[in-house]
């Protein structure tokens, strides 16, 4: 009796452990089964997600008016013939954003276009630029009223000059005037990587070592290859300097100049541009890399 009952015990335990084993067994793969489901997700949802980051957007832009006003003061007519005063003056304001398809290019724009570098890089908000404007605004109209000006214009905007492939390139005009033969204005250039939502320096572009490579092209495009004269230039060569408000497009990379600052008023804002072909060699090759522009093979 007991050396039956030993031989079936034995054998009730390994049919349990044998059962127990296909169950652990079956629940194995199952769970490799779910695993390797949800790495193929995974894998799929990181390519999705790679191809919509890599998705160049076309950007769509309108004005977008954050402050417009305008007032006419009427003067007292002159006493005398002799007084060639003005018998009115306007005061205008007006300040413009650019409201585009894609939201953190809109607020990369706004921080571009109200950043006050004269308070750490400030970044006003909407209400707060508002609030800042119509008190200057009083503030001048007030002191209008009280001696005769002319006129006080400050306008500030965004334009939206075009986009290649994953470069879009904005403008951020100012023009102020308080008398005088002409206002006072310009504009800073911005060349923003769609992908990278990076706005390209000049230091993106050159190490410091070449500079004075790109300045020498600079003054040759500047002298029309020696045709003007040193001695003839409005801004003598010791005195020239590589601009850093720049922008790029297909046909190189503009080098934009102030009022003044090489040419007289009435030139604007001199744009000095080099060829893609001539800066090949100067570029940084993580710039090369980025593939904005397509050189030739050698």
């Amino acid at each position: 009796m007991k050396r039956t009952l030993i031989p079936a015990v034995i054998f009730t335990a390994l049919l349990t452990t044998g059962c127990q084993d296909k169950d652990a067994q079956t629940k194995i793969e199952q769970l490799n089964q779910t695993v390797a489901q949800l790495t193929a997700e995974n894998t799929q949802l990181k390519a999705e997600k790679s191809l919509v980051e890599n998705v160049i957007p076309a950007i769509f832009a309108e004005e977008d008016v954050v402050f417009k006003k305008s007032e006419t003061i009427q003067y007292p007519k002159p006493k005398s013939e002799e007084d060639y005063s003005s018998e009115e003056g306007k005061i205008e304001y007006s300040i413009s954003m650019l409201k585009t398809n894609i939201d953190w290019l809109n607020t990369l724009l706004w921080e571009e276009l109200t950043r006050d570098e004269d308070n750490k890089g400030k970044v006003l908000t909407r209400e707060q630029l508002v609030a800042e404007l119509q008190e200057n605004f009083n503030e001048t109209y007030e002191g209008m009223k009280e001696e005769k000006t002319m006129g006080v214009e400050r306008r500030l905007w965004v334009d939206f000059i075009g986009q290649k492939e994953k470069l879009a390139t904005f403008s951020v005009g100012t023009y102020e005037y308080e008398g005088g033969a002409h206002g006072m204005g310009g504009n800073l250039y911005l060349t923003i990587d769609l992908t990278s939502h990076k706005i390209l320096k000049l230091n993106d572009l050159f190490d410091e070592k070449v500079l004075p490579k790109v300045k020498e092209l600079l003054w040759a495009n500047y002298t029309q290859d020696g045709a003007v004269k040193d001695d003839e230039t409005f801004t003598k060569k010791a005195d020239f300097n590589v601009s850093d408000n720049i922008y790029l497009d297909s046909e190189g990379v503009h080098f934009i100049y102030s009022a003044y600052e090489i040419a007289p008023y009435v030139a604007g804002e001199p744009d000095l541009t080099l060829n893609w072909w001539q800066l090949k060699d100067l570029l940084k090759p993580d710039f090369k890399q980025q593939s904005y522009v397509k050189f030739r093979e050698e």
